[in-house]
């Protein structure tokens, strides 16, 4: 895991370097205080630069490619077992709690939803298992659902973006997550989710 997480920070640096120009840098340091704020991302796709103009999904062996995982963000770090840091595509120092609030065992299929006013964009919508919507209601329980939590949205160990959960009413299994996701991330989420779902749910 160690490994990994070296080779992904090392590649995120490195993309970083090579692709975004000076400006991005202070919009991701703009992002990383909103954390502690209101906004909805530390890393927000509309930010970045390299566009594949042409997209076909990955579909690999399961577990290997878009797996989704939600956290919560650490804020003030105690050192802490729990306490995990993972590579983001502008921030060196990005702490989570390891142990997720939901996971891709939680999450039976996703479906990548347009979003009209922003071409290429996507809103997702999750179809949870019956205890993926009672951990998605426990940590969206507020009474202010304005105040709701701000999570981390983790693809393959690498944090995306920052977001507030939909609140999910009882018997309600489908939730939509705003975003917005780039076409590429979207596609591959929704095109893995089934094969992921299974291969963890069995486990």
């Amino acid at each position: 895991m160690t490994t990994r997480t070296n080779i992904l920070r090392s590649a995120v640096r490195l993309l970083r370097a090579a692709a975004l120009p000076a400006v991005c840098v202070c919009i991701a340091a703009a992002a990383f205080a909103s954390c502690n704020g209101s906004a909805t991302g530390i890393l927000d796709p509309l930010n970045v630069d390299d566009k594949e103009e042409e997209y076909r999904p990955v579909v690999g062996e399961p577990g290997e490619f878009a797996v989704v995982s939600i956290h919560e963000i650490v804020r003030h770090k105690r050192g802490e077992e729990r306490e995990l840091e993972v590579a983001s595509m502008f921030e060196d120092e990005i702490f989570i709690d390891k142990n997720p609030l939901l996971d891709s065992s939680d999450i039976i299929s996703i479906e990548a939803i347009a979003i009209n006013d922003l071409p290429g964009f996507y809103k997702l919508r999750f179809h949870l298992t019956p205890d993926g919507g009672k951990s998605w209601r426990k940590f969206t329980s507020s009474d202010d659902r304005d105040v709701s939590p701000t999570l981390a949205f983790v693809i393959d160990g690498v944090l995306y973006r920052t977001f507030k959960p939909r609140f999910l009413y009882k018997d309600e299994d489908n939730v939509v997550i705003d975003g917005p996701f780039d076409e590429p991330a979207a596609l591959n989420l929704e095109a893995n989710a089934i094969r992921n779902f299974m291969h963890f749910s069995q486990q």
